[in-house]
């Protein structure tokens, strides 16, 4: 451990000799787990599958997931959680702007949020699945009994009862692990769980073109253009112009197929720059800032192929099997490494730059013609059975 994390650490575990631990789930059923995750919407996303697993391992426990107000689309209608509550913590999302060290010690002693939870009298479980000293903090806060953290990551876990280690390996893996260490032993799929309503499915229908020729088959493609991290996003006229390509290799095989654009409203320009750049012969259409979160996460479902950077949208497909391909470039310059956390073994691929004979990268981001080939050959694959995980990666 360096001298700074020291720094930040040795608090926490002066603090934690204030609150020792007063429950222990290997003796006694937890009456509430508090499941800590107030991040950004990827992360909650690939975080999912642990409250199945909870839910097996305590049928009787009232699980209770703390999450940013931001993500409570992601977690309606899951069945197996008892309540939301929203905690907008400023820390490890790119929604609060203000992330500092006065915000984050104002938000632990004087949020209404938090003043509210300490005032149900403790948790008997709360895990912090990302692992941070401010996890930690806000668990001794709100009185949980017994803290699970992570071990090298941002810190925290010389506070904690249970710990997992950080380790490259896919984060909905490292969630499930933590509920491995409450005795979970029958685990899903590691693979975002979404729920969806009838009603929802429905609304998305709408959205589909259904102007084909009779006996003519429609691709349906979900493409997104914008990410969290700007440095992530595949510029846009690019975008536009593998989606022309994509149009033009699918009419050329005797198919039509039908563009939407997804995305939040900061997307809009973006999306309107591809749009733009496919030209006006393309069947693409935004729908970013014009449909509820729920809504795009339906039209995700009855994609035949998405088409994504490193964002949200990739996980919210793996949630539907749907055959997605990862544009990766920009700012991710391990692409092994990405895959390794944020990828899955089956219906994703991921196109990265191409490299010299040295290992450089040739350029910034894949070449379109790369891209196009991924997603006509993600579409002739959508039928097929599941394949281990194939990467387009860097060729030499």
């Amino acid at each position: 451990m360096g001298w700074k994390n020291l720094l930040i650490e040795t608090p926490v575990w002066l603090m934690s000799r204030f609150y020792p631990p007063r429950f222990d789930p290997c003796r006694d059923t937890p009456r509430e787990i508090l499941v800590l995750r107030p991040n950004d919407f990827g992360e909650l996303l690939t975080t999912t599958p642990l409250f199945e697993a909870l839910r097996k391992r305590f049928p009787s426990t009232r699980l209770i997931a703390g999450i940013g107000s931001w993500g409570r689309p992601i977690l309606e209608n899951n069945p197996y959680i008892d309540e939301i509550v929203e905690l907008n913590a400023p820390w490890n999302n790119k929604i609060v702007a203000d992330r500092s060290h006065k915000s984050v010690l104002r938000f632990l002693w004087k949020s209404p949020e938090v003043a509210a939870l300490r005032a149900r009298g403790g948790f008997d479980v709360a895990i912090d699945v990302l692992g941070s000293y401010m996890g930690t903090l806000l668990m001794m806060r709100l009185g949980a009994r017994y803290r699970i953290g992570v071990r090298g990551y941002r810190g925290g876990d010389s506070g904690c009862q249970a710990h997992v280690v950080y380790a490259r390996r896919q984060c909905g893996r490292a969630a499930l692990a933590q509920g491995e260490l409450l005795g979970a032993t029958d685990l899903p799929e590691v693979r975002p769980q979404l729920f969806l309503t009838n009603d929802e499915r429905a609304q998305a229908r709408q959205y589909w073109a259904t102007n084909t020729l009779a006996g003519q088959r429609t691709v349906r493609i979900v493409a997104g253009v914008g990410a969290g991290v700007p440095a992530k996003a595949w510029p846009a006229r690019e975008v536009g112009a593998a989606l022309l390509q994509i149009a033009q290799a699918f009419e050329q095989s005797g198919s039509a197929c039908d563009i939407v654009i997804t995305g939040s409203a900061a997307d809009r320009s973006r999306a309107a720059e591809a749009i733009a750049a496919a030209g006006p012969g393309v069947p693409v259409r935004s729908l970013a800032g014009e449909v509820p979160m729920r809504i795009m996460f339906a039209l995700v479902e009855e994609a035949d192929v998405v088409l994504t950077n490193s964002t949200m949208l990739m996980h919210v497909a793996a949630a539907f099997r749907r055959p997605t391909v990862a544009v990766l470039g920009g700012s991710i310059t391990k692409p092994e490494v990405h895959d390794a956390i944020w990828g899955y073994p089956s219906h994703y691929v991921s196109v990265t730059p191409e490299l010299s004979a040295q290992g450089e990268r040739l350029h910034e981001w894949p070449a379109v013609e790369r891209v196009v080939e991924a997603v006509v050959q993600s579409a002739a694959q959508a039928q097929k059975p599941d394949e281990p995980r194939t990467r387009l990666g860097a060729a030499a």
